[in-house]
């Protein structure tokens, strides 16, 4: 058994250090495999046939050319099958009292490490899945095979409804980048570990059964691919996104010092909407960062998407065309003054009095200040056509001042 091989001669030196007798490991051909004298590795060891053929504790007294030393050889089983066999080197009459133990001890190691093995290898399955899904298109059917193939082996149901989170953990290069050998959070930072373990805890807090799919997409964002089995699925699971963030960023900060933010696509019930909820999800994740930034958790809708997504989805020349229209505007030294006011305005459906009552601001000031970019734009803010063309040329402004200097 290969996972015996792996782990023979590490079971080997730890034991032998409590122990205080020599040991040694044998596969099921009797080729030593571990041994406290690392000289002894590869060395065919016949009495470990004797024991993998009757199955049962052999006691070997005789020593011939060093090849076997006198001692106490106990099969090894995994799942009822001899895989090895177990020698304690000594006297037979004072080792034989600790043959069981050690026995046990290796089986259960051995267990433990098969388990490990499978653990990462249904990990390794559900990335290769996920991105399956979140990449799925209709006309490639060698593909939609492939996703078939495996979520009948990953016995997932793709039949039900279900919706994409993204977990997106903030900060985290700027807080590893900001940290030096000396400082006591890098030194003691498991950046190694950090996947796993956040991976491990969103699995405590999201898996609520077997068609919950969570995995990783970069190391600082992970998916959460959730069934929504019941018709009140979706709004039990909302309603639980702030304590289940909470508890998420009780986890980051006390370990870490990290916090996330969680965005939602919208329900799919295909796997060509897995992909789009996906997708939405991280329209939500980047506009809810971009416009609201203090706000954690982000759903998607389709209608302020599409609204905030307009001057990146115009043309460059109409783009152009509404800058020529504002340019005397945002050369104003009151230009963010100006803008924020008839932003808040359109926001209160151009209502003077609503907009005075949530700004903070005297309704005659923002008639002022109304008048005045009529003014300078030559655009009535009294006029519906005139205020949604001032309005997508700001968006337009502000979004090219966002762009990262070339």
């Amino acid at each position: 058994m290969k996972i015996l091989e792996h782990i023979a001669q590490d079971i080997v030196e730890k034991t032998s250090e409590i122990l205080q007798y020599p040991i040694s490991i044998t596969d099921n051909e009797g080729i030593i495999i571990g041994s406290t004298d690392k000289s002894r590795i590869g060395i065919f060891h016949q009495p470990s046939l004797e024991v993998i053929k009757k199955n049962v504790i052999v006691d070997c007294k005789n020593e011939i050319e060093k090849k076997i030393l006198p001692g106490v050889s106990a099969p090894l089983k995994f799942n009822n099958k001899v895989i090895g066999v177990l020698g304690i080197v000594g006297e037979p009459r004072d080792v034989e009292k600790y043959v069981q133990l050690v026995k046990n001890q290796v089986e259960m190691m051995c267990q433990e490490a098969f388990r490990k093995e499978m653990v990462e290898l249904k990990e390794k399955m559900v990335e290769m899945f996920v991105y399956q899904l979140i990449h799925f298109t209709e006309n490639e059917d060698d593909r939609n095979g492939q996703i078939l193939q495996s979520a009948k082996l990953l016995e997932f149901d793709i039949h039900t409804n279900r919706v994409c989170l993204l977990i997106d953990i903030k900060n985290l290069s700027e807080t590893l980048s900001a940290k030096n050998a000396t400082d006591d959070l890098f030194g003691s930072f498991p950046l190694q570990y950090f996947q796993r373990e956040v991976l491990s805890f969103l699995q405590l807090i999201f898996q609520e059964n077997k068609d919950d799919i969570i995995s990783f997409l970069s190391l600082e964002r992970f998916i959460v691919i959730k069934s929504l089995p019941y018709q009140r699925s979706y709004t039990v699971l909302l309603e639980s996104l702030d304590e289940k963030l909470q508890k998420l960023n009780n986890f980051l900060a006390a370990k870490y010092r990290v916090s996330a933010c969680i965005a939602a696509g919208d329900v799919s019930s295909s796997l060509s909407g897995i992909a789009e909820s996906y997708h939405n999800a991280g329209k939500a994740m980047t506009i809810g960062m971009r416009f609201d930034p203090d706000t954690l958790i982000h759903l998607y809708n389709e209608r302020e998407t599409l609204f905030r997504l307009l001057p990146k989805e115009l043309t460059t020349n109409y783009q152009n065309n509404l800058l020529k229209l504002i340019a005397p505007l945002t050369q104003q030294d009151n230009y963010d003054i100006l803008a924020s006011t008839f932003i808040g305005f359109c926001k209160y459906n151009m209502n003077l009095s609503e907009a005075s009552r949530n700004m903070y601001i005297h309704r005659n000031t923002i008639i002022y200040r109304l008048e005045k970019i009529s003014e300078i734009t030559s655009l009535h803010t009294s006029s519906f056509e005139h205020c949604m063309l001032l309005y997508t040329a700001i968006q337009c402004y502000e979004e090219l001042k966002a762009e990262p200097a070339l």
